[in-house]
């Protein structure tokens, strides 16, 4: 019967409901634009071996106001106000995950216990004009390095950015980071995902040490990073789409004392019959330390290539990424610290192009089986890098064993524009399959979970 209710709760969680920008019209005067969100997941199943988690639940709520235009045309505020914690389902017992059989997923929660945390996520003033744009505060930031996958609460950012299109087919933009928030899947950046390499998650590596920094919380970036307070993280960009089928893009990141970053990615469409084209895309990423080098000395460079063949109905790829080779393991890895996912070949649960001299190939597709359903498959893999878990210096006991891989399996049902049905299967094997620092030295996943949401 407790398993009956059970199953019948985590159904109802899945569910969630959206009002996206509806406009508020009070006597005919337009009062701006209101987001309610609700959104629940559950982990449904996953293979008990102590390293991934095999049951969990988690919810966000997000309610967020924009006004009219204030004061010019074009000026604008808004705040969003967002609540994630567990949805009751999850076992918090940390000795039954010591002993290797079951794990919550704190991966869709911020609170260590799943208890529910409030956080003012946007708190911005923005302004657009024909030519020119402007966003200062509280907000998330759709550039290269700084959007990762997220399940619930995502990452924010405080930051002071502009942008211009003054230029026909060019778009520019600078700015300037200086705090940070970490969202719900901070915690399995740093253990499940980045193994604790410092390749994701690595501000996370304070919650498991137990230090002052926590998830859902404004920091310094510089804190954020695990080290001392910097200056902030300056960003320029630029895109072009001048030709035809072509864009262009080049960014570069400098994290004051940390590292400097350089991203660079080429894209071309290529038609070949009517409704079918063939994407061709190339990107490079490179990360030397500058400054004070806190983190460390850093040389990182990951090249990658992609091409994709497909139409409506269906769409396959293949993509590639290589990342170079240095002595010494942390060197040539990539110092993820903030929230940065731009490889081609990253999976649901996997980061490894990041990691030093790996050599990742991905493979993948999609078939529309019906209209509004939609099936999807890709297999990756990593081989082995030469970074160690833990990141420290290379042991006996702490080198890589296994090729890595995951197999990811989707299949989404959008039977109206208002619902949407999807659950996925993420089969992985670690390279550090064997060398867990815990007593089950197991490193698989098997892991299933369902989302189902409904917008109106």
């Amino acid at each position: 019967m407790k398993k009956a209710i059970k199953l019948s709760l985590a159904a109802a969680l899945v569910g969630s409901a959206m009002l996206q920008a509806a406009d508020i019209d009070i006597n005919g005067y337009r009062g701006g634009t209101l987001d309610l969100m609700l959104k629940g997941m559950t982990v449904l199943d996953d293979k008990n071996n102590g390293f991934a988690p095999s049951n969990g639940s988690g919810y966000l709520i997000k309610l967020k106001y924009e006004t009219p235009d204030v004061w010019v045309d074009g000026l604008k505020a808004g705040v969003g106000m967002y609540v994630n914690g567990d949805a009751g389902l999850t076992d918090w017992d940390k000795s039954s995950a010591a002993e290797g059989w079951d794990k919550g997923a704190y991966g869709m929660v911020v609170d260590e216990d799943g208890e529910s945390k409030a956080l003012m996520g946007e708190l911005y003033l923005s302004y657009k004009h024909k030519y020119f744009d402007a966003k200062f505060g509280r907000q998330t930031l759709e550039t290269p390095l700084t959007q990762i996958q997220t399940s619930l609460m995502p990452n924010f950012y405080e930051a002071y950015m502009l942008g211009t299109n003054a230029i026909d087919g060019l778009r520019l933009t600078a700015g300037q980071i200086t705090k940070m928030s970490i969202g719900s899947r901070g915690a399995p950046d740093w253990g499940i995902i980045g193994e604790k390499t410092g390749t994701a998650g690595v501000g996370a590596e304070l919650l498991s040490q137990g230090g002052t920094v926590e998830q859902a919380k404004f920091y310094n970036i510089g804190t954020i990073a695990g080290v001392d307070s910097t200056s902030g993280r300056t960003v320029v960009g630029a895109t072009y789409t001048g030709v035809k089928n072509l864009q262009a893009d080049l960014w570069a990141y400098h994290s004051d004392d940390i590292a400097n970053d350089i991203y660079a990615e080429l894209g071309y469409k290529i038609p070949v019959s009517e409704g079918m084209a063939v994407n061709l895309n190339a990107q490079y990423l490179m990360q030397k330390d500058t400054g004070d080098s806190l983190a460390g000395e850093r040389d990182f460079k990951m090249m990658g290539a992609k091409i994709a063949l497909g139409t409506k109905k269906w769409g396959m790829y293949a993509a590639f990424n290589s990342s170079g080779n240095e002595d010494l393991a942390h060197e040539g890895q990539y110092f993820n610290a903030w929230g940065a996912d731009p490889a081609y070949t990253s999976s649901i649960f996997s980061r490894n192009a990041y990691r030093d001299n790996v050599d990742a190939y991905k493979i993948g597709g999609h078939y529309v089986i019906m209209k509004g359903l939609k099936f999807m498959m890709s297999y990756a893999n990593y081989g082995k890098s030469d970074s160690t878990l833990g990141g420290v210096t290379k042991t006996t006991g702490n080198t890589a064993l296994e090729d890595a891989y995951e197999v990811d399996t989707v299949l989404v049902y959008k039977p109206s524009k208002e619902w949407m049905f999807k659950i996925f299967n993420a089969r992985r094997l670690s390279e550090f399959n064997g060398r867990a620092l815990a007593s089950t030295p197991e490193r698989r996943q098997n892991h299933y979970r369902a989302i189902a949401s409904y917008t109106f």
